[in-house]
């Protein structure tokens, strides 16, 4: 009986133990993913980074087609709530100088990356969820943006498999480009996903 008790209180040990280095290892890689992130925004884009209260950083799919449409940049970097289903992912796209070919080939294509393209949001958006909103100069400079839109994205393919609805934000900057902010989660918490967009504004801004 007094061998039983003691396998069973060095077992109990042992799985705290487990846990404690689980939950440091865990931590230390969220950090990780956060300083990287941090590091290349301010460096490689010119932006600065703050990680909102309440969230931790993962690693996100950074391929994502929502829907035939989509227009979707590469996804760098992401954040998830520790109180609710929403997950947030971030896009970073700099425009490459109009004096070049590849610049004025990317212009051809898909528009300047620091102007609002109104043929990508009449593509991605939901108009059924919500309306088109395009960003008043309050929240434009908290974030030292020229303009930005709001929109719910379609979707067709959940995001992570998870995430059947999305809010984007897109801030641009002229002769700067442009950042993309998604607000993934689902059916329910569209109320939630504004006041979330509302609470965490200026996570992501230009530097000037």
């Amino acid at each position: 009986m007094l061998y039983k008790s003691r396998i069973q209180k060095e077992f109990k040990t042992f799985f705290i133990a487990f846990i404690l280095i689980f939950n440091c290892l865990f931590l230390q890689a969220q950090n990780k993913f956060d300083k990287k992130f941090k590091k290349n925004a301010n460096k490689l884009y010119d932006m600065l980074y703050q990680l909102p209260k309440n969230y931790q950083g993962i690693a996100v799919q950074g391929f994502y087609i929502a829907n035939k449409n989509n227009l979707q940049s590469d996804l760098e970097y992401g954040v998830k709530s520790k109180k609710h289903k929403i997950v947030i992912a971030f896009a970073l796209v700099k425009a490459i100088p109009t004096n070049t070919t590849r610049g004025k080939r990317i212009r051809e294509v898909s528009g300047d990356p620091g102007k609002i393209n109104e043929g990508v949001i009449t593509l991605e958006a939901d108009t059924l969820l919500s309306k088109v909103k395009y960003l008043d100069t309050l929240y434009l400079n908290k974030v030292r943006a020229d303009s930005g839109v709001i929109y719910n994205m379609k979707i067709s393919t959940k995001y992570m498999g998870i995430y059947a609805r999305c809010k984007k934000i897109m801030l641009y900057k002229s002769e700067w480009g442009r950042t993309e902010i998604l607000f993934f989660y689902n059916k329910g918490d569209d109320a939630l996903v504004d006041e979330e967009i509302n609470r965490t504004w200026g996570m992501l801004k230009f530097k000037s």
